[in-house]
């Protein structure tokens, strides 16, 4: 009996580290260890991989962490990474280029996207003559605007 029983928790701890080692299904281990490194407190990690060979990874950071995505190339590199902000996380000079040009337009969602090295964020306005979507530097100046 104290055989099967130290049998049946041998077998059993090893499926657990199996378990454990196994990452998303058609996910390298290369891109994996990159995610991973790069967002070490990464929670609830949903993966895709996109038609161009490249993944997308959404994610949350922290008990209630804002909604996060990154994309992944084949070979490990963090192409670009967008996380949701509050209007309150912006830049004042995006602040201040929102009151001034955008007079009427109360911010809905922002997202802060970091792609080779720059820092954009994208803005979702609302108002009662439509909405907009602008995309900013961190100097506040304006890349695109677009009617949403």
């Amino acid at each position: 009996m104290k055989k099967l029983l130290i049998g049946f928790t041998v077998m059993l701890l090893t499926s657990f580290s199996v378990m454990a080692q196994k990452g998303p299904r058609g996910v390298p281990a290369i891109v994996l260890n990159a995610f991973q490194q790069q967002f070490p407190k990464a929670r609830q990690a949903e993966w895709e991989r996109r038609k161009d060979g490249t993944f997308e990874v959404e994610f949350n950071v922290g008990l209630v962490g804002r909604d996060q995505k990154a994309f992944i190339s084949a070979d490990g590199k963090v192409l670009k990474h967008e996380e949701e902000l509050s209007a309150s996380a912006l830049p004042d000079a995006v602040k201040k280029q929102v009151k001034t040009e955008f007079d009427g337009y109360r911010i809905d969602e922002v997202k802060k996207i970091e792609e080779a090295g720059k820092i954009t964020y994208a803005v979702d306005l609302e108002s009662r003559y439509g909405d907009l979507k602008v995309s900013f530097d961190q100097d506040g100046k304006i890349l695109k605007e677009r009617m949403d």
